[in-house]
C-alpha cells in the first residue's frame, strides 16, 4: 500500500467512524423519546474509502397498528368519560338517588297511605316521594344535556387540533419530500412527521399511503381525504344549547360529513368518533329512557273522568246539569219516582265507544226491553242496567265492545260505566247521545254533546301546560326535563294531599271517592295507584329496553342499561389500551433505541477510531521520515 493510499484510507475511516459515533450519540439522546426511531449508519464504498449512509429503523405494519390502536383507545375513552359522568351524577338503585330507587320509594309510600287512608301525614309523604321522583328525572335529564353539551364542546376542540396538526404535517411533509429529492438526511424529519400522525390518530381514525419521494397521503378510516399534497379543511359548528331532541352538528372533512346519522362515510375511531357516539348515540338513548319513564308516569297516574247520570237528580257528574230528563222521573209521585217510563213510543238511546274503535249503539224501548222489565212504565234502575249490559254483551261488531265495558250503579245510585282497563287507551270510554227515533231521550237532545266522559287528564304527574297526557305510553321527547307533580295536590303550592286518596286532582269531574264528605276510609284509589308501579305496560322500542313490563322494571332496566354500557365501555377501553401497549412495545422493539446496544457500539467504534488514528499517525511519521531523508 502506498503512503498516499494509506493516508486516504485512514482519513476516510476516521470520518466514517466519527459519523457512526455521532449517530450512536443521537440514538442515545433520543432513547427516551417514544417517537424517536433508531438511526442506522451504514458504511458504503466511496472514493477508495468508505462513507456513511444514514437510515432509520421502521416497520410500516406495526406503525399502522399503533395508529389504529391510538384511535381506538381515544374513541373508547371519550365514551367512557361521558358514561362515568352520567352514572356519577345519576347513581344506581342502591344509593336511592336514581329514578328507579325514587320510583320504589313512591310505591312504598302509596302502599303505606293505602293501609291508613285517613292519615294525612302518609298522604303527604307519598306526595313528597312523587316530588322526589320528578326531581330525580329532572336532574337526570339535565345531566344528560350537560354531557351532550360537553361532548359538543370537545368536538370543537378536537376539530381545531386536527386542523392545527394537518398544518404542521404539511410543513413536515414538505421538509421530507424536499430533503429526499436532494439527498439530505431526512430521518429526523420523518420522526417529526410520524409524531404528528400519532397525534392526529388520537383525534380521528386515519390511514396513510406512502407515495413516491417519501410523500404521504392521509385519509380518514372511512376513506375521506385529509391530506393529499395539501391539508383539507375540517369544519364543525358547535351547538349553542342542548335540549331533548336537539341534533348536534356534524364534523365535515373536505365537504363530507364524517359524523352523524346522515354521514355517507362516518369515521369509526378516534376521539371525534367517540364524542359523536356519546353525544348522538349513548346520551340520547338514555335520554329517551328517562322520557319513557316520565311519559308513562303521566299516563299511568292520569285520571279518567267519572261522567255518570244521577237517577235522582237527572244530572251528569262532572258536566253541566241537564235542563230536563224525561225518562227518569226524580220528581214524580211515590211509586214511579226514580224509574224510567219506556212504554209506548218512549225510549232511551245513546252510544258507547272505546278508543280502540269498538262501539255499540244502545236503544232501549218497548221493543228491545220486552221481557226485560216487569212494567215498562216503571223500569227500575236495576232493570235498566241489566238491559244495557245485555245490549253490550250482544255486540258482535269487529272490534267488539263485549266484555270491555260494564254498566252499573255506584253507592250513590248513579248510573256508571266502567272499563276492564284501569288506564291507557283502552280506558277512554265515551258515552254519546244519539238522535232520537221517537219520544224523549234519557239525555236532552238540545244539550248537544251532553253525555260524554271528560277527557283523560294528568293526575299526580304533569309535564305540559294544561295537564295534557301523552297519546299513548311512549317516550315523549323532553318529558323527563319538564315533569312536575300537579299543583292541586302539592301542599308546597297550596294543593290538597287528600286528592291523592279521593281523586279529582284534575278537577271535580275526576273524583273517585263516592262519598262527598267523610270518605276518609276510601283506600281503593291509593291501592290502584300503588299497583300502577308494578302493572304491565307498553314502552317505546326506541329506548332500547324491553317493550313490555312494569314501570319499576323499566326504570330498573334503565339503570342497569347505563351501568352495563359503562362496564362495556370500561372493558373496551382496557382491551384497546392493552392492544395499543402491545403494538407500541412491538414497534419500540423494532424501531426504538437500546441504550446497552448503543453503548457497546460506541465502544467498538471508539476502538476503530483509535486504530484509524494510530494508522494516520504512523503514516504521518513515515512521511516525515521520507521528507527528512530527501532534504
Amino acid at each position: 500500500m502506498g503512503l498516499a493510499l494509506a493516508l486516504n484510507s485512514a482519513r476516510t475511516s476516521l470520518l466514517a467512524t466519527s459519523a457512526q459515533i455521532a449517530v450512536a450519540a443521537r440514538n442515545t439522546a433520543g432513547a427516551s423519546d417514544p417517537f424517536y426511531s433508531r438511526k442506522i449508519a451504514n458504511l458504503v464504498a466511496a472514493g477508495g474509502g468508505s462513507a456513511v449512509s444514514i437510515q432509520r429503523a421502521t416497520d410500516v405494519a406495526l406503525f399502522d397498528r399503533k395508529l389504529a390502536g391510538t384511535s381506538s383507545v381515544a374513541a373508547s375513552e371519550a365514551v367512557l368519560g361521558g358514561l362515568t359522568t352520567l352514572q356519577g351524577t345519576i347513581g344506581d338503585t342502591s344509593d336511592g338517588t336514581s329514578p328507579a330507587a325514587r320510583l320504589g320509594a313512591l310505591n312504598a309510600a302509596l302502599k303505606a297511605a293505602a293501609n291508613q287512608p285517613d292519615d294525612v301525614a302518609l298522604a303527604r309523604d307519598a306526595v313528597d316521594r312523587a316530588r322526589d321522583l320528578a326531581t330525580s328525572l329532572n336532574n337526570s335529564a339535565a345531566a344528560v344535556e350537560i354531557v351532550r353539551m360537553q361532548a359538543d364542546a370537545d368536538l370543537a376542540e378536537s376539530v381545531s387540533r386536527i386542523n392545527d396538526l394537518l398544518s404542521q404535517f404539511e410543513a413536515a411533509n414538505q421538509v421530507v419530500t424536499r430533503g429526499t429529492a436532494n439527498g439530505s438526511d431526512v430521518t429526523d424529519a420523518l420522526d417529526d412527521r410520524d409524531r404528528i400522525l400519532a397525534g392526529l390518530s388520537q383525534e380521528i381514525g386515519i390511514s396513510t399511503v406512502v407515495r413516491a419521494g417519501n410523500d404521504v397521503a392521509i385519509y380518514t378510516d372511512s376513506g375521506v381525504p385529509l391530506f393529499e399534497r395539501a391539508a383539507r379543511r375540517v369544519s364543525f359548528t358547535p351547538t349553542p344549547a342542548f335540549s331533548a331532541g336537539t341534533t348536534g352538528g356534524a364534523v365535515i372533512v373536505d365537504g363530507v360529513p364524517v359524523t352523524g346519522a346522515n354521514s355517507p362515510m362516518p369515521v369509526q375511531s378516534g376521539r371525534i368518533a367517540g364524542l359523536a357516539e356519546l353525544r348522538d348515540g349513548v346520551a340520547t338513548r338514555y335520554e329517551s329512557q328517562l322520557d319513557g319513564i316520565a311519559a308513562n308516569l303521566v299516563d299511568a297516574f292520569s285520571e279518567i273522568g267519572t261522567s255518570v247520570l244521577n237517577q235522582s237528580t237527572g244530572q251528569v257528574s262532572g258536566l253541566s246539569a241537564l235542563a230536563t230528563t224525561e225518562a227518569f222521573r226524580p220528581g214524580a209521585a211515590a211509586g214511579t219516582a226514580g224509574t224510567a217510563d219506556l212504554s209506548g213510543a218512549k225510549e232511551v238511546a245513546f252510544s258507547l265507544s272505546l278508543a280502540d274503535g269498538s262501539a255499540v249503539k244502545i236503544v232501549l224501548n218497548a221493543s228491545t226491553m220486552a221481557g226485560a222489565a216487569a212494567d215498562l212504565s216503571k223500569v227500575t234502575p236495576a232493570e235498566l242496567v241489566a238491559a244495557i249490559n245485555g245490549r253490550i254483551a250482544a255486540d258482535t261488531a269487529t272490534p267488539s265492545l263485549a266484555g270491555k265495558v260494564t254498566a252499573g250503579l255506584d253507592t250513590a245510585g248513579r248510573l256508571t260505566f266502567t272499563t276492564a282497563a284501569a288506564t291507557g287507551a283502552a280506558a277512554r270510554l265515551t258515552v254519546q247521545n244519539m238522535a232520537p227515533t221517537s219520544g224523549r231521550m234519557l239525555v236532552d237532545v238540545g244539550f248537544g254533546v251532553a253525555f260524554g266522559v271528560p277527557p283523560r287528564a294528568a293526575g299526580l304527574f304533569v309535564a305540559d301546560a294544561g295537564g295534557s297526557v301523552p297519546s299513548g305510553p311512549f317516550a315523549a321527547t323532553g318529558l323527563a326535563a319538564r315533569l312536575r307533580i300537579n299543583a292541586s295536590v302539592d301542599p308546597q303550592r297550596g294543593g290538597d294531599v287528600a286528592l291523592l286518596r279521593d281523586g279529582g286532582i284534575a278537577g271535580a269531574g275526576y273524583r273517585s271517592n263516592p262519598a262527598a264528605t267523610g270518605g276518609n276510609a276510601f283506600a281503593d284509589r291509593l291501592r290502584t295507584l300503588a299497583s300502577l308501579v308494578t302493572a304491565d305496560r307498553s314502552f317505546d322500542a326506541s329506548a332500547g329496553l324491553p317493550t313490555r313490563g312494569s314501570l319499576q322494571d323499566f326504570a330498573t332496566a334503565s339503570v342497569g342499561w347505563l351501568a352495563g354500557k359503562r362496564q362495556a365501555a370500561t372493558a373496551e377501553s382496557n382491551y384497546q389500551s392493552t392492544l395499543l401497549a402491545r403494538a407500541s412495545d412491538a414497534y419500540s422493539n423494532a424501531t426504538g433505541v437500546n441504550t446497552d446496544d448503543e453503548t457497546a457500539s460506541t465502544l467498538a467504534l471508539e476502538r476503530s477510531y483509535t486504530a484509524s488514528a494510530k494508522l494516520l499517525t504512523l503514516v504521518n511519521d513515515l512521511l516525515k521520515t521520507l521528507m527528512d531523508a530527501v532534504r
